[in-house]
């Protein structure tokens, strides 16, 4: 890849760019898939405590632009731009990107919305009388660990910061390309062979996947979500046994869909595919380990796919998921195999598609960790979820507030909720099974 071209280069007076690099380019793919919304975005939120005062939205959103400027990029059909602005032009792309919502809905209630592919790299909508604040986000700016940084930031104006900046020297913290910031080069003989070793891996043989019931008066579906919250006592227990395994909480969670994928077909034998996300920010050099500078795509995918069956053993199941996270996240040339899958695994799909074969609707798990890692300032609730606006679904993991979580974000286009609903629940009992828990 060439350095030059995914390096933020000032193009003219004022106004910078760059090319994505292969992750990104992939992710942009996959959100302009269709030609009316976006096929991926990301939704984040908090309500605001009643102690605190809720200072200037607009005044807040600027200031958060200032120090996180990739929320004002352009995002273009190569890469992104970003123009430092005017007074007029900064208060005209804050007029646009901030929505007043006095209608009464909740930002649950924004998940229903679909996204138009035209959407701005941001948007921050504020709910005055729920005292909430949700900020929509495109995928291919940024990841799910980013949308909490910003979210997290723009708290933090709200409460502390009154002043509103003066912009000039905002690109300096404009963020590179995961490619750039760890030094990747093209693709060596041997990282392109191991490439394409996973990419036949992942796509060479059907995978194990959720019935689809397609609605075709409503294809583009509802893009809602579907939370199973445990307890601060079950949370407690099962990280407790977790961590007498030598296990991690996501890794179990793989191991439990690929069981759950597996009951639910009603057969003894399949082949469990999945993508991951594992997050590189605690092992990127300065300053990009820091959340002043982690807003970005900064996470690489990982592609599980292995076969189950009924006596597989749920453990090694789960040290099989564990391994692979931890080969990508420590392997010296990672980023030069990463760089090269997404575009080989989406030529895979696309093949298979060409060959009369039907893409599986898989079930992505993704970690998102401990919240208050990166959300750190006080909130009285919290709100995540990434819109699907096709047949593919995705389980985030995470804790907040002392709570394990299992968020299973889906399209009611193709997935009914009393299905979801089926396989969530059957994933927390194979996580107590798998784990020798009792209910």
């Amino acid at each position: 890849m060439s350095a030059s071209k995914i390096s933020w280069r000032e193009i003219s007076a004022g106004k910078w760019a760059r090319d994505f690099d292969p992750i990104e380019k992939t992710q942009n793919h996959l959100s302009l898939a269709s030609p009316s919304m976006l096929q991926l975005a990301i939704t984040v939120g908090a309500t605001l405590p009643e102690s605190e005062v809720i200072g200037d939205i607009k005044d807040a959103w600027i200031g958060l632009r200032y120090a996180h400027p990739m929320i004002g990029c352009t995002i273009t059909t190569t890469g992104l731009e970003y123009e430092v602005p005017n007074a007029e032009e900064l208060q005209k792309w804050a007029d646009e990107t901030v929505i007043y919502d006095n209608s009464g809905r909740s930002g649950k209630d924004l998940l229903l919305e679909k996204v138009s592919a035209n959407a701005p790299a941001a948007r921050l909508f504020f709910m005055p009388h729920r005292r909430e604040i949700v900020i929509v986000l495109r995928h291919d700016m940024t990841d799910g660990m980013g949308s909490l940084i910003l979210l997290n930031r723009l708290i933090k104006i709200l409460r502390q910061e009154k002043d509103v900046p003066r912009f000039g020297d905002e690109p300096t913290r404009l963020t590179p390309s995961l490619s750039e910031i760890m030094h990747a080069e093209n693709p060596s003989i041997d990282a392109t062979k191991e490439a394409h070793l996973v990419k036949e891996n992942f796509t060479k043989l059907r995978a194990m996947s959720l019935k689809t019931n397609p609605n075709q008066s409503n294809m583009l579906g509802n893009l809602p979500n579907y939370v199973h919250e445990f307890s601060e006592e079950e949370t407690s227990t099962i990280l407790k046994a977790c961590k007498e395994r030598g296990i991690t909480i996501i890794n179990v969670s793989n191991a439990a869909m690929a069981k759950t994928l597996l009951e639910l077909s009603g057969e003894e034998s399949g082949r469990f595919c999945s993508i991951g996300a594992v997050n590189l920010r605690d092992v990127l050099p300065a300053p990009y380990n820091t959340p002043e500078r982690g807003v970005g795509n900064l996470s690489i995918p990982t592609f599980p796919a292995f076969p189950v069956t009924t006596s597989s053993n749920f453990l090694e199941l789960a040290r099989r998921v564990e391994g692979l996270h931890s080969y990508w996240k420590y392997k010296k040339n990672a980023i030069e195999c990463i760089g090269a899958l997404p575009e080989l695994v989406e030529e895979g799909f696309t093949t298979a598609v060409k060959n009369g074969i039907t893409v599986p609707s898989i079930v992505a798990v993704i970690s998102l960790g401990i919240i208050e890692k990166y959300l750190s300032e006080p909130v009285q609730d919290f709100l995540f979820n990434v819109r699907f606006a096709m047949s593919t679904c995705a389980m985030y993991v995470y804790t907040s507030g002392s709570r394990l979580k299992f968020l299973l974000c889906y399209n009611s286009g193709f997935h009914e909720k009393q299905s979801i609903k089926v396989l969530v629940d059957t994933a927390v009992r194979h996580v107590y099974q798998g784990l020798a828990l009792d209910r």
